[in-house]
């Protein structure tokens, strides 16, 4: 009797692990006629300062680091400082999904750590960004829908895995955390995107911004 209550508890552990396991294939990985593309991106960084002094790669971990008193990314730009990785090329059509996991240490807090932005058909129209991932150091270290929304907490110092899958045609974005749905919406309807990650700095910025970044996958079909 012991031995069949056992080997019933091995088994129903067995199928609760497999079911973890698919709920993540089947919402980052290549299957399901998910085609893997090459990732390449543009570094952003202060132009005052080196790329080494706020980005640098180590054991295929990305850091990213940039300051509130930081210089934008170029002279010509009047935005908030910011280290962020722009992925190429931009895209306007089928699905495009991204998958990464994440760290934020303490002591950062009012960045935006990923974003979708509208493309070359940027304007007044359709506004510079669809959806922005926002970190504040409330509740533990929290995730929100820009400054609204909370989607996640209690990640601060903690590897989280990040997923977002922007549908074109649809113009649907969804977005999961550690696996779990946590975001859906329409985009802002314009004709093409492109995606980043890293340190932006937005209203109540920290005095420092960091985040460590691995295994960013991205996908399309």
């Amino acid at each position: 009797m012991v031995a069949k209550i056992t080997l019933r508890l091995i088994l129903m552990a067995l199928i609760a692990c497999t079911a973890a396991i698919s709920i993540r294939v089947s919402a980052s990985s290549g299957s399901d006629r998910w085609i893997p593309a090459p990732v390449h991106f543009r570094i952003q960084y202060p132009y005052n300062v080196s790329r080494q002094s706020r980005y640098v790669i180590s054991h295929g971990i990305y850091h990213l680091r940039v300051y509130r008193n930081d210089k934008p990314f170029s002279k010509r730009s009047h935005t908030k400082p910011r280290t962020e990785q722009r992925f190429i090329p931009d895209y306007a059509s089928g699905e495009v999904q991204y998958a990464s996991d994440m760290m934020v240490p303490a002591g950062t807090s009012g960045t935006c750590i990923f974003q979708i932005h509208t493309g070359n058909a940027y304007s007044h129209r359709y506004g510079a960004t669809t959806f922005m991932l926002f970190w504040y150091a409330r509740d533990g270290g929290s995730l929100h829908d820009y400054s609204g929304r909370e989607l996640a907490a209690h990640l601060t110092g903690k590897w989280f895995h990040l997923q977002v899958r922007h549908d074109v045609k649809s113009h649907v974005i969804t977005v999961w955390i550690n696996g779990r749905k946590a975001w859906t919406q329409h985009d802002n309807g314009a004709p093409d995107f492109y995606m980043k990650d890293g340190v932006y700095a937005q209203h109540g910025a920290s005095r420092v911004m960091q985040v460590y970044i691995k295994d960013i996958r991205i996908w399309t079909r």
